[in-house]
This record gives C-alpha cells, structure tokens and sequence, in this order.
C-alpha cells in the first residue's frame, strides 16, 4: 500500500512534464507554420518581384534602344537640316530669277486671267520659306500648263478703240491666240500686242465666229485658219 501510495506521489510530477512538453511542442509546430507561411508568402513575393524586375529590365533595354534611335534619327534631321538650309541659299537666287521670268511671261503673253495668274507669284521672301516658294512656282507652272493645252469660250468685257468696252464672248487657244465677237454680234477680232483689234477681213471674222461656235459646241469641230504668231 505504501508503495502505491510512493508511485502514484512520482507519476504526477511527471505527467506535468509531459503536458508541458505536449503544449511545447504543439507550441513550436505552429510556429514553424506560421514561419514557412511567412516564408511561402515572402518566396511568392519574391517571385513577383523577380518577374517585375526582369519585365523592368525588358522595358529598359527597349527604352535605351529607342534613345539610341532616335539620337541617330536626330542626328540624321540635323544633318539634313543643314543641307536643306545650304540648298536654300543656293535656290533663293534661283527662284527670285524664276519668278521675275514668270511675271514677265504672263504680262506680256494673252491678257487672260492675268491678275489670277500673277497672284500666283505674289510671294515675300521674307515670310515664305524656299519650300514655300518653289510651292508656289511649281503651282504656277502646273496652271500655266494647263493653260497651254486647252481652248476655252467664255464671256468678259474688252476694251476696244475709241476708249469703248463692250462684253464679248471671247475664245482661246492655248497661249497662242485669242479672238473675240461682241455680244450685241457685230464686231469681231483678235488680241494683237496686248490689245484687241478688229478683224480685218471677212475671213478672219468668220474665223473668229467660227471658232466661238465650235468652243460653245454649237457646231461640229472644224480646221480654220486662225492668226496664229508664236
């Protein structure tokens, strides 16, 4: 009895120590989980941030390859810029020259929407740049071109001799000739030396009738025999 009385006295320290191991170890197990929960956390972490780095360092390499481009590209409109501004310099000369030609021609050839064109020439160099410019003239040109290769009928006042103007339908050819009948039909001629002269001959005036109605389509097409001076 007195024995069991001595073994039931020891096994109560020792199930305290058990229990206080049980609890120590159910303790460290679930600070071991919550490390590796820290630690997948920070690992998935770093993985994101590995990724992030690598897509950074991507957009870094394009970024510098895109400088590097456009500094060459920058390099290459300076390069052209200075070329284009010594070819400018070359050309203003020349298009002063081409402009004072231009003017001359169209006021000394027919007197055909001569204020239209000359506008087309009205430029200062000052403000308009050489590209501009030969903007301008090649416009000129492309009118006048168009003017060289048609024929027209249309209807303006001309001033006759005698200080008279009269309306008149008036015909062109290219910036060879130009002819004319009055409205009210009873005179007719051609444009001579910068003015307008009367026909001449019967035949120059039926000419000249005849080329009106041919233009207004009031009549099939037909050679005539016009006073053409080149």
């Amino acid at each position: 009895m007195i024995v069991l009385l001595l073994a039931l006295a020891q096994a109560d320290p020792l199930e305290d120590v058990l229990r206080q191991l049980r609890e120590e170890r159910a303790a460290w197990y679930q600070r071991q989980r919550a490390r590796q929960e820290r630690l997948d956390g920070l690992r998935q972490t770093t993985r994101r941030l590995e990724g992030e780095t690598a897509e950074l360092k991507t957009r870094e390499a394009e970024a510098d390859k895109q400088l590097t481009d456009v500094g060459a590209e920058l390099a290459t409109l300076r390069k052209e810029e200075e070329v284009g501004t010594a070819r400018a310099a070359e050309l203003g000369p020349s298009l002063d020259r081409a402009f004072a030609e231009g003017k001359a021609y169209v006021a000394a050839g027919l007197d055909y929407r001569r204020k239209d064109r000359l506008a087309r020439l009205e430029v200062d160099p000052g403000v308009h740049s050489p590209g501009e410019r030969l903007g301008r003239y090649w416009s000129f040109l492309q009118e006048e071109l168009r003017v060289a290769r048609s024929g027209e009928a249309y209807s303006a006042a001309i001033p006759l001799d005698g200080g008279r103007v009269k309306p008149a339908r008036i015909f062109r050819v290219g910036h060879l000739l130009q002819g004319y009948v009055t409205e009210d039909g009873l005179e007719s001629g051609f444009e001579t030396a910068g003015a307008w002269k009367p026909a001449g001959t019967p035949a120059r005036d039926q000419a000249a009738r005849d080329a009106i109605e041919i233009l207004d389509r009031r009549r099939a097409p037909a050679l005539l025999k016009l006073p053409v001076k080149r």
